[in-house]
């Protein structure tokens, strides 16, 4: 073996040059990473996490999830982020594949009924081991999960297949679906409203017609924000006073309208407007 200096950020590296295999030693701000020198797509990622949705490995809408196992590279099938807790596991073909727990399965001798429980699973690859009798899995070897989260029991279905090349993940992460939002139910518009918004409508028409209201006004602005307030149920009193418009002129405009059988919400220390059937009188000045 050689043994030679190299000088980088003002540090002496001591780098060692054996046949075949070189490595560096590498210098971030004081911190020394000893990496191989290979190419990038040789580089494994062991850290990398896979997400899946409870939905798509249990229940009606299941699909079987296939997991990679490589060789020295083990992989988990995590449940702590749904907090599910792992009562059972049956593997159908072990001559390829073994598996361990952080805790007790259901039907173990060491473990009683009230301590079982485990919340990751850790699946390695072996060296094909011919079991007598059982023949073995052409299409992976069928992985089934019993799962409890208080009252409920689940069970996942998983195909466990060995990898090739590089690594892509190291776990497998089970994750609660996100509820989705329910639609908001918008309160049905009573006919009285929406038949108060149509007068008033025709009465501004009625109005314009006459040359008593310009359409460029800030009057007519709030008049149709009453009109657009009160056909989506509004009360009347609220919507007249949210747009500013006297009830007096409402109902005039209603009954230029047409509507007969007028019906106005009593103002609180108001008395009840009656109706003026006679001689129409505006008040546009609002």
């Amino acid at each position: 073996m050689k043994l030679r200096y190299i000088a980088d950020f003002s540090l002496i590296i001591r780098c060692a040059i054996a046949s075949g295999t070189a490595l560096r030693a590498i210098a971030f701000g004081g911190c020394l990473t000893i990496a191989s020198v290979f190419t990038l797509s040789q580089l494994v990622l062991a850290n990398t996490i896979r997400q899946v949705a409870a939905s798509q490995v249990s229940g009606e809408n299941a699909q079987l999830q296939t997991v990679k196992v490589w060789p020295g590279h083990g992989v988990s099938i995590s449940f702590y982020n749904t907090r599910e807790v792992i009562k059972k596991i049956w593997l159908d073909d072990p001559s390829r594949f073994v598996f361990d727990v952080d805790g007790c399965l259901e039907g173990l001798g060491k473990c009683s009924n009230n301590s079982s429980g485990a919340g990751l699973i850790h699946i390695r690859r072996i060296e094909t081991v011919k079991i007598p009798g059982l023949p073995q899995a052409s299409y992976g070897a069928h992985m089934t999960v019993i799962t409890e989260s208080g009252s409920t029991r689940k069970s996942y279905h998983f195909r466990i297949v060995a990898g090739s090349g590089t690594p892509e993940y190291s776990q497998i992460e089970i994750i609660g679906d996100t509820p989705s939002k329910p639609e908001e139910v918008k309160p049905k518009v009573s006919y009285t409203a929406l038949s108060d918004s149509r007068h008033i409508a025709k009465g501004m028409q009625v109005a314009l017609k006459n040359q008593w209201v310009t359409t460029d006004s800030k009057l007519w602005k709030r008049l149709n924000q009453l009109v657009e307030l009160r056909s989506q149920g509004e009360e009347l009193v609220v919507a007249a006073s949210t747009t500013g418009v006297s009830m007096q002129l409402v109902e005039k405009l209603m009954l230029l309208g047409g509507k007969r059988f007028l019906e106005i919400p009593p103002q609180r220390n108001n008395p009840p407007i009656t109706p003026n059937t006679g001689k129409t009188k505006f008040l546009w000045n609002q």
